[in-house]
């Protein structure tokens, strides 16, 4: 089987400190924000509409902002990813870039601003971050979300087992790891926010400024 060559933003050296991104900020935002989601909005929809039905709205609308955040950045992604990509600029960088740039200030102003905020500005980072990046080695791949992850990762594994197809079952494993990296985020995050506090937000610069560095180092190779 002749091994393919695949671009670094889809590769195991970048999908490794993004899931562990992922998890890092739902913790956060789930430990010091009131307990919502920074990516998952299953998990905000579902509290958003228990509350709805138990009649405390304020509750409705706190976990009405991650929602409708994470809805606009799925809008801002498209308009950016366009104009990247008429301008002949490398997309995955800038938008590695614009993540790091929101989480600076997102991190910057927390101590300092109500939860309404923060919510609103992670569920915006995740948001780009999971439209951005959605491959690792060909195959499908969430870096926000787990709930396709460990479907793809059963699914693959276990038809290149069933199929002898030595790439499915490395692409199963691959997906596998990522998922144990979201856990480990999410562990990470959660010792740290219980004694950082709103402090927290800044350790998740370390594997973000990784991202960066790598993507820099193929955006020059390749001549951006």
């Amino acid at each position: 089987m002749t091994r393919k060559n695949y671009r670094i933003f889809e590769g195991l050296r970048i999908a490794v400190p993004l899931t562990f991104i992922s998890g890092f900020l739902n913790a956060f935002t789930f430990v010091t924000q009131g307990r919502r989601f920074a990516g998952v909005q299953s998990g905000n929809v579902i509290s958003w509409a228990y509350y709805l039905a138990m009649g405390n709205y304020v509750q409705v609308v706190q976990f009405t902002v991650p929602i409708v955040f994470f809805a606009l950045g799925q809008v801002f992604t498209y308009l950016a990813k366009r104009w990247f990509d008429e301008t002949h600029h490398f997309w995955h960088f800038g938008s590695s870039l614009i993540l790091t740039i929101i989480t600076i200030f997102t991190a910057t102003i927390t101590p300092f601003v109500s939860e309404y905020y923060t919510n609103a500005l992670v569920a915006f980072v995740a948001s780009i971050q999971v439209e951005t990046f959605q491959k690792i080695h060909g195959a499908p791949y969430a870096s926000v979300m787990m709930t396709g992850n460990v479907k793809n990762a059963a699914r693959l594994y276990f038809k290149g087992v069933y199929e002898h197809n030595k790439e499915f079952r490395e692409q199963g494993r691959h997906i596998f790891v990522i998922i144990a990296s979201f856990a480990t985020g999410v562990y990470v995050s959660t010792r740290l926010s219980y004694h950082f506090g709103e402090f927290t937000l800044w350790f998740a610069l370390i594997p973000l400024l990784l991202v960066n560095y790598l993507l820099w180092v193929e955006k020059r190779s390749l001549g951006y």
